[in-house]
């Protein structure tokens, strides 16, 4: 198991304990020394990222969101003086791993927070550790919301969540999709629980709208062939294809629909493939798909053009940000500036801290953290992907934009959240 170690600045324990050995030798190390050296002690912070296995594909831009953020905060002083120190786990995307990786960063490495997690099943596995050992996680990823029998990997009063749910990526483009391309659709999705849900909380106001469901699949994840899913898909009078597939799994299947000249007869509208997949899959096969989500490459504003010459600069020209990696990035300047306002760094201080909170320059827009669940309000977009796409620079047009989306109330019992 490897596991990567990143020191941002600050005094390491050890050059800690050579520090205060020197002082006691000099006479120096009294209370004043003692106060000053633990000053600049790092804040650790954990992050598990899915650097191999299934969700790989994300991972870079995962990490990358986190880095950038703690060289930005470092190079403003730190908080309070103190510098953020990066602590780098491996999730493999396995949900065993993320309990070992977890309990490491927490007992080991004594992390100050995680951050990180990237599937539903990784942040439940991580939830339990996070509610006994009392450590906050910054969960990044775009999921199913919140309810309570999924307790602790969510309704977690250690969880804050900066992905956006279905109310807030799928609900306020319901009505154009529909408007423009028909009431039937077609739901296909892998499966577990994040396109479960999703499409359990989509199905009501598709109702509200004249629309149905006409068909309703969920996919084994690595399935290589779609055949008959195709043919369902042909003979169900659908007008549009809701896709929630992940990974190798859309690859497959898009590709199959594409060459079955499937891709020209309906009109597909996924909440997962943003510029990292649709990357992958070209333009002959993804032209004229419908995706929405909180952050696309291609956001025409200040604040994402500053971020995007930041992250060319830490990772080159050629890599490629998700919603992820940005809420990532969103996490880790939400940290910094819920500690500031504390004046301390612990778990209640994190916690209090961030909620109501609100970060100005996200690339996306300005994001708040709910007080009453601990949930992201974002901005939501609908993109094209355009026909004859080179890169990112041109994969997208905008269809239509909210500005700030309330996410729909977490199903928890014990709501609000406490701080």
């Amino acid at each position: 198991m490897t596991d990567t170690i990143k020191t941002t600045g600050g005094l390491s324990r050890r050059s800690l304990i050579k520090s205060l050995g020197a002082a006691g030798a000099l006479g120096l190390a009294g209370p004043n020394f003692i106060r000053s050296a633990y000053a600049a002690d790092p804040i650790r912070v954990g992050v598990i990222s899915p650097l191999t296995g299934a969700w790989t594909v994300y991972g870079k831009a995962h990490l990358a969101g986190m880095e950038m953020a703690i060289e930005e905060i470092n190079a403003a002083g730190g908080v309070n003086g103190r510098p953020f120190e990066l602590v780098v786990a491996d999730s493999k995307t396995e949900p065993r791993i993320v309990v070992e990786q977890a309990n490491r960063l927490i007992r080991h490495e004594r992390v100050d927070f995680l951050a990180g997690t990237f599937s539903s099943a990784e942040r439940n596995a991580a939830g339990p550790v996070v509610a006994a050992a009392d450590k906050v996680l910054l969960y990044p990823t775009f999921y199913e919301g919140q309810q309570q029998k999924y307790y602790p990997g969510v309704c977690n009063k250690n969880m804050f969540m900066f992905g956006p749910v279905p109310s807030q990526q799928v609900w306020p483009h319901l009505e154009y999709m529909v408007k423009n391309f028909g009431k039937k659709f077609f739901m296909i999705g892998s499966d577990y629980a994040w396109p479960r849900v999703t499409n359990e909380v989509t199905k009501p106001k598709l109702r509200e709208l004249g629309g149905e469901v006409v068909g309703e699949v969920y996919i084994p994840f690595n399935t290589p062939q779609y055949e008959s899913v195709l043919r369902d898909i042909r003979n169900s009078g659908a007008d549009v294809i809701f896709h929630s597939l992940t990974g190798s799994d859309t690859v497959n299947f898009r590709k199959q629909l594409a060459a079955a000249g499937m891709n020209k007869d309906f009109t597909l509208w996924t909440v997962d493939d943003e510029e990292v997949v649709t990357s992958g899959l070209g333009p002959e096969v993804s032209a004229g798909t419908y995706v929405s989500f909180d952050y696309f490459m291609s956001i025409n504003k200040p604040s994402n053009a500053t971020f995007l010459e930041k992250f060319r600069a830490h990772a080159g020209d050629d890599a490629l940000m998700d919603t992820v990696g940005v809420a990532m990035y969103n996490a880790g300047h939400m940290a910094a500036m819920a500690l500031r306002k504390s004046g301390e760094v612990s778990t209640a201080a994190l916690r209090k801290g961030l909620k109501g909170l609100t970060f100005e320059d996200a690339p996306q827009g300005p994001v708040t953290m709910r007080e009453l669940d601990n949930q992201a309000v974002l901005p939501s977009y609908l993109m094209r992907v355009r026909e004859n796409w080179t890169s990112v620079n041109d994969m997208f047009e905008e269809v239509q934009m909210f500005e700030s989306v309330e996410p729909q109330d977490a199903a928890c019992s014990n709501l609000p959240l406490e701080a």
